[in-house]
């Protein structure tokens, strides 16, 4: 409770620091007491701008956190899975994150272990909120292309993934 009068300031600004330590809070605060989703899921618009900042145009001043082409990975991770825990079983947070998630699944660049990252988040939390049917095939093929991989741990990853979702859409798991 100290803190939730903070917490929004932090999801706010525009330093690189200062929103990756407000969603790391705020992630481990919802974790451990998820009663407050709802009241900060009036933050969703914020994320999903500074999301789309990082994914389009690259994020102000994050020369120095580009990893291997994807602008601040660690930043997008930690949003990703705050927006994976407002997202869950709720239809109007899913709605307003659908069309950001699909820019991130389109947009990042999948052939080293920085893109992945990503994209793994991603997949995950398209999986964990009432997505479009869409949205879901998307994540699906982006599991079918990490089933593709050389890369043993990025294989295991699809297959532990795709069995948790199993009864997502049988239809298309089974073309993989």
């Amino acid at each position: 409770d100290k803190f939730n009068n903070k917490i929004g300031n932090l999801l706010e600004d525009r330093n690189h620091g200062v929103l990756l330590a407000g969603c790391s809070l705020l992630t481990a605060l919802l974790e451990v007491n998820p009663s407050y989703i709802k009241e900060f899921r009036r933050y969703i618009p914020a994320l999903v701008r500074a999301l789309r900042n990082m994914v389009t145009s690259g994020y102000t001043n994050a020369a120095e956190y580009d990893i291997a082409g994807i602008t601040d990975p660690f930043l997008q991770g930690k949003v990703l899975r705050l927006l994976r825990l407002f997202g869950e079983k709720n239809a109007d947070a899913s709605d307003d994150m659908n069309d950001i998630l699909a820019q991130v699944a389109t947009n990042t660049e999948g052939t080293k272990n920085t893109g992945n990252s990503i994209l793994y988040e991603c997949v995950l939390t398209i999986m964990s909120i009432d997505a479009e049917s869409g949205l879901r095939v998307l994540g699906i093929n982006i599991l079918g292309r990490f089933l593709l991989s050389r890369d043993n741990n990025i294989r295991y990853v699809a297959l532990a993934t795709l069995q948790r979702v199993v009864n997502v859409d049988q239809q298309v798991m089974q073309r993989h």
